[in-house]
Formats: C-alpha cells, sequence, structure tokens
C-alpha cells in the first residue's frame, strides 16, 4: 500500500515537472519562421591599449555613444532563433598613456600620448537567442554569437610629447588610428513582454587588435542597452 503511494506520488510529481518543463521551453514549431524587429539604444564602450608596451601609465576611459538597428529573426523553434542584425554605432571615448624608455644619452625619458575619439561603425551580430516563458506573455532572453564591425568614420585627437630629464616638447609622429574591422563576441540577456517588446543588455568583446600599430596592440569592450520591437 504504501509502496503504491510512493510511486503515485512519483508519477505525479515527474508529470508536473514535465508540465513545467514544457512551459519554460517551448519546442513546439515555430508560428512564422521569420520576423524581423527593431532596435535603438546607448552604449558604454572603451578601447585598451597594450599593457606591456604602455607599462608605466595606461588608462583608458569609458565613452557613451548610440545603438541602431535591425534584427532578423530566423526561428527554428518557438524557444530559439537565428538573429542577425544590422546596426549603426558610434563609440567614444580617451586615453592618457606613459611609456618609460632609454633615449640615445642612456637616460629615461617618458613617452606621453593623450588622446579622445569619437567612431561610427556598422556592425553585424549573428547570435543564437534563446526565449524562455517565465510567466503569461513574458520571455526571458538569453543571447549569444559572433560579430563584425567595420569602421564607418573617426574622429581622432591625439597630443604627443616626450619628457626628458632637461626638456618637453611635442614630437611628429601619427595618431593613434584605429583599425578598418574589428571582430569579436557579443551575449547577453534581456526580456521580451507580448513577443513585441523587449529590453536587453549585451556585452561585446572583441578579439582582434583595435589600433593599426602593431605595439598599440589593445581590444575594444562595450555594454550595450537596447530597447526593440518585433513585428
Amino acid at each position: 500500500m504504501h509502496i503504491s503511494r510512493i510511486l503515485t506520488s512519483v508519477a505525479m510529481t515527474s508529470f508536473a515537472l514535465s508540465m513545467s518543463a514544457s512551459d519554460f521551453i517551448n519546442t513546439e514549431p515555430a508560428e512564422n519562421l521569420f520576423n524581423f524587429g527593431v532596435r535603438i539604444g546607448m552604449n558604454a564602450s572603451n578601447r585598451t591599449f597594450n599593457n606591456n608596451y604602455f607599462d608605466k601609465w595606461n588608462v583608458n576611459s569609458w565613452g557613451t555613444g548610440f545603438d541602431a538597428g535591425v534584427v532578423v529573426n530566423i526561428n527554428m523553434r518557438e524557444f530559439f532563433s537565428l538573429q542577425p542584425g544590422f546596426f549603426f554605432q558610434s563609440r567614444s571615448g580617451n586615453y592618457s598613456l606613459v611609456e618609460e624608455y632609454i633615449n640615445n644619452r642612456d637616460e629615461k625619458d617618458n613617452f606621453i600620448q593623450i588622446g579622445d575619439y569619437r567612431i561610427y561603425n556598422f556592425v553585424i551580430p549573428v547570435m543564437a537567442s534563446f526565449r524562455f516563458s517565465i510567466a503569461d506573455n513574458l520571455k526571458w532572453l538569453v543571447e549569444a554569437g559572433p560579430y563584425a564591425q567595420f569602421k564607418l568614420h573617426a574622429t581622432d585627437a591625439d597630443k604627443i610629447e616626450v619628457i626628458s630629464q632637461d626638456s618637453r616638447g611635442s614630437i611628429n609622429k601619427e595618431s593613434a588610428k584605429s583599425n578598418f574591422t574589428d571582430f569579436g563576441v557579443k551575449m547577453g540577456t534581456g526580456i521580451m513582454l507580448n513577443n513585441k517588446y523587449s529590453f536587453s543588455i549585451h556585452y561585446m568583446a572583441g578579439a582582434t587588435n583595435v589600433w593599426k600599430a602593431p605595439y598599440e596592440g589593445g581590444k575594444n569592450k562595450a555594454w550595450t542597452f537596447t530597447l526593440g520591437y518585433d513585428f
């Protein structure tokens, strides 16, 4: 008698858990294979420099910008889609760098570089997008995938100086310039209401050197905060 009650309880618990799992992850075929959405928001971004080269002082401040674009959902299931996107993005920031080196008189000099930038990019992310049902008409979004970034326009302003033991002055040296392309990973999370309205936070981590000069190295980093509407 006790065994039958235990088995009945186990069966009911398993059934309840399976029902909860099916509600949380809807594996049914998607109602629409394709749908489109628009995204708009702001970002906070940063561009680093090679710590091994600028080893005495290396400070890179975060700047703000905006994001605007469209996404295409290729819906494999109700809970999963591939999501390529096409975004216009601005980024900004400033930096101060100091490198210590030995001059031709065997004395220690400081190479100082101070600059700021504003860059406009075209960004193409391709993400795997998971949608988990957490309440009626409310879904939890989890997204990740690679991105490619192409520079459209950049405004750079550098001040470069050498400070030696007995003098100080500007030098003729090309300002820090960023590469035309960048590749990396975009990942994030958010919520969606009524399968239409969304708010998302993503982190973008560059995988390639951001500056043209090999010794400057550095990577792109950014947080994006976007509002979305899916049609």
